[in-house]
């Protein structure tokens, strides 16, 4: 038989070789992949454990009263604070990208699987084409999350200087106007209606930079997410009822649960930092419509809609306002940025909502905008190990 067909024996020891080393790649593969997920997970409970994240931002206030008890050794303690705070800053992306990191390290091992199919016959190119290109956006995704993970950090950084450098004069302006008008109200005659007027004006301006302060600082002093496991449909219709009066000029609507798996919405999530967010959101709806009662737009509506994907469950948050200004969606969830006049609001409630989410591990998209309306897509990975249901694997 082999004289008759010498091609044909070549062929055939051709690919039990191919599959012989294919097979001894893929079993050597499968231990690194192992090897290296072990240690991964190692190396992440020791960086990554709470108490260590604790005591690094305790030691920042430390660092800091230090410096102001020792002034001389201020600039050393300086030097310390900053290498801290960019250790802690590093720490904290590294667990934003967790789930992500370890999921690339079984890159490799389904390369290797695909190659061995490859093998087999030309059709499996294809899938491993995909796979690659699956691979690169996922890469590319997780690169721009990080980035602007990294800006948000570094304005929250910013505005943390900022209210606490208003935060004190405003302090010793208040006294002082109290004690102004303690005095004013001692004297006789009393004071004229308009040194009364101007003393609350001047109040007013002050109640106004205050509340801008306490902004600044909510937006500095973004918790970590304590995440525990969810479904975020009810976690949705929780906030839909809560919240049902909170704005008289729109009605919250949750449409009805997709048919799908008990768990195919299940999350990890800190439900007071996604209610926060989506608060945010609701407002700024509130905000772009007319007031309540108006003839012509007696309510507005802002509809919640979940949809399973491979990797995340979206929310989908959409109102029928009249759109955001095309010059502002590229900077949509920068900090300060705002389509209102100057002094009713800072424009800090979709950076918030869009930390929260990159804190979580997922992400916040405006997803379409027009004068009928806008959505916004909030997007929270699947808990690890979690597969979603069949017909969204499909």
């Amino acid at each position: 038989m082999a004289s008759r067909c010498p091609g044909g024996g070549q062929e055939v020891s051709w690919r039990s070789a191919a599959f012989t080393l294919g097979g001894l790649l893929l079993a050597a593969a499968t231990v690194l992949w192992l090897f290296e997920r072990q240690i991964s997970a190692v190396w992440f409970g020791l960086g990554l454990r709470p108490e260590v994240l604790a005591v690094l931002e305790r030691s920042l206030d430390d660092q800091k009263e230090l410096a102001r008890l020792d002034p001389e050794g201020r600039a050393a303690y300086r030097r310390r604070f900053e290498e801290t705070r960019e250790l802690l800053q590093h720490l904290r992306i590294l667990e934003h990208n967790r789930p992500g990191l370890l999921r690339r390290s079984g890159m490799v091992l389904l390369a290797l699987v695909g190659g061995l199919l490859v093998i087999g016959g030309s059709a499996h190119l294809v899938r491993m084409a995909a796979v690659r290109e699956e691979t690169a956006r996922l890469r590319a995704r997780d690169r721009r999350r990080l980035a602007e993970l990294q800006n948000l950090s570094g304005w929250q950084e910013t505005a943390r200087r900022h209210a606490h450098e208003m935060k004190t004069p405003l302090t010793a302006a208040r006294l002082e106007l109290a004690r102004l008008q303690q005095l004013a109200g001692g004297e006789a005659p009393p004071p004229s209606d308009e040194v009364r007027q101007v003393a609350g004006s001047v109040v007013e301006e002050l109640d106004r930079l205050g509340r801008f302060a306490q902004e600044l600082t909510g937006f500095a002093r973004l918790q970590r997410p304590r995440r525990e496991r969810h479904d975020l449909h009810r976690v949705v219709a929780d906030f839909a009822g809560t919240f049902a009066a909170a704005w008289p000029n729109l009605e919250l609507r949750l449409e009805p649960r997709p048919a799908a798996g008990a768990d195919a919405f299940t999350v990890e999530v800190d439900r007071e930092m996604l209610r926060r967010a989506l608060v945010n959101l609701c407002d700024n709806s509130a905000l772009a419509l007319p007031p309540a009662g108006l003839p012509e737009r007696p309510r507005g509506t802002v509809v919640f809609r979940l949809e399973g994907l491979v990797d995340d469950v979206a929310l989908d948050v959409t109102d029928d306002g009249p759109g955001i200004p095309e010059e502002v969606r590229p900077r949509v969830f920068e900090p300060y940025v705002t389509t209102r006049p100057p002094g009713e609001g800072m424009g800090l409630g979709l950076a918030i909502a869009k930390k929260i989410l990159l804190d979580h591990g997922g992400d916040l998209e405006l997803r379409t905008t027009s004068p009928e309306g806008t959505t916004f897509r909030l997007l929270l990975p699947r808990p690890p190990g979690e597969l979603p249901d069949p017909e969204v694997r499909s």
